[in-house]
């Protein structure tokens, strides 16, 4: 790891001699785009875990959005070295990947929360005076499933505020916080 966080600074210090000479209307946010990365960066040198390699990868796709906007000389100069910062995170994301045991868990409880979004969304049409149905996947049941799962998300770096919350008080579990926690998770698994 430490190799290929040596190789994403070394495309880090070509970057900055770059960006320094981009058109002056986008110059301020290329300066932050780089900023944001070198940051990122820093914080992946002091602990390299999935969560900072995520971390790196949202700054760099952050980058490559500002690069689109640049006129064709300005983003012709700048895409190869992003090119090859993005070849270089790939390789950092694969080495420190959430194990593929983990990330199914995580896909298995999206799809109880999703099961279960969908039930009470159902509910809120069900006619007048008819019977409510149960919900699948009482708060509790995903609560259980949810504690291991934040412990193993917490080992890789990541806080985890939505999960946390169904954990704390599985009775709050609610529509909108069960999107919280997919989008969450979402953003964790990709």
């Amino acid at each position: 790891m430490n190799e290929a966080l040596a190789l994403i600074d070394a495309a880090l210090f070509q970057l900055r001699a770059a960006a320094a000479d981009v058109d002056a209307m986008y110059a301020s946010q290329m300066q932050l785009m780089v900023n944001l990365l070198s940051n990122a960066v820093e914080a992946a040198k002091k602990g390299t875990s999935a969560a900072t390699v995520n971390d790196v990868e949202f700054a760099l796709n952050d980058l490559s959005g500002v690069i689109r906007e640049l006129n064709a000389a300005d983003a012709d100069r700048i895409a190869p070295i992003v090119t090859m910062l993005q070849d270089d995170v790939a390789r950092l994301k694969e080495a420190t990947a959430l194990p593929a045991t983990v990330t199914n868990a995580i896909r298995s409880f999206q799809t109880k929360l999703k099961t279960r979004r969908a039930a009470i969304e159902k509910e809120t049409y069900r006619p007048e005076g008819s019977p409510a149905e149960e919900l699948p996947h009482a708060p509790q049941e995903l609560q259980r499933e949810a504690m291991p799962l934040r412990q193993q998300l917490a080992t890789a770096g990541f806080s985890t505020p939505a999960l946390d919350a169904l954990i704390a008080d599985p009775t709050s579990l609610r529509f909108h916080s069960i999107t919280e926690i997919l989008n969450e998770l979402d953003v964790i698994v990709g």
